[in-house]
């Protein structure tokens, strides 16, 4: 009888998820998402990270960039995000496993100028001095996501950097993407502040104040995040 009476339930069970409380949660999950963005950054000059593994960097060219992109995305919506890394003035580090790339990492400092400077610096209101770097988009190839890689990665990108005479380094995680945040506690980031937002169907972003709009494909040079309606 008690199994009976389980599945009885259990077969009606759909209908009461089409109720209208229930469709009513349902919409507004997707079209509202509420985000929280944790901006953290790393003293380079008492970096001690230690390589443990076989990982090495490259700096990326266009070229390089572009055949690891297209091989690894079927769509080229990668390439099309570094194609516009690349149109401003970013610089990719590459990661490589027995000469065959594996990942990327990208950066960029002052230099590239207030039209070209990451939409996450102006979201996040930081201004890179001349030693600091904003680093961002770190990616591997699921194959060479275990094994300590990601560690050694942002390990050999923050020591590229050091050898540049760069001081510091800022970048941001999502706050529920828990093994970003573990990753970079884990390598002595601090936090620098939280900035929460509510995002409305995965296109305006209310944050802080401003409102922001993603960018749409047309906008070549910033298509790859959100920017200040006003």
């Amino acid at each position: 009888m008690s199994v009976k009476h389980q599945s009885n339930e259990s077969s009606a069970s759909p209908w009461h998820r089409w109720t209208p409380r229930a469709v009513k949660a349902r919409v507004k999950a997707r079209l509202v998402e509420d985000i929280r963005d944790v901006v953290m950054t790393k003293d380079l000059a008492v970096d001690k990270s230690v390589v443990k593994g076989e990982l090495r960097v490259v700096e990326g060219d266009r070229q390089t960039v572009e055949r690891f992109c297209r091989a690894h995305d079927e769509t080229s919506r990668q390439w099309s995000k570094c194609e516009s890394y690349l149109d401003n003035g970013y610089r990719a580090l590459m990661a490589e496993v027995d000469g065959l790339i594996v990942g990327h990492i990208w950066w960029h400092d002052h230099t590239v100028g207030p039209k070209n400077v990451h939409p996450h610096l102006i979201r996040f209101g930081l201004e890179l001095e001349p030693e600091q770097v904003w680093g961002f988009d770190l990616y591997l190839l699921e194959q060479h996501r275990g094994g300590g890689a990601s560690n050694d990665f942002f390990a050999l990108f923050r020591r590229h950097l050091r050898e540049q005479g760069y001081t510091r380094v800022f970048g941001h995680v999502d706050a529920k993407n828990t093994p970003a945040v573990w990753l970079h506690k884990l390598q002595g980031y601090k936090k620098v502040k939280s900035v929460e937002g509510r995002l409305y169907a995965r296109s305006v972003l209310r944050s802080e104040g401003r409102l922001l709009f993603r960018n749409p494909p047309v906008v070549v040079r910033q298509k790859f995040d959100f920017s200040p309606l006003w």
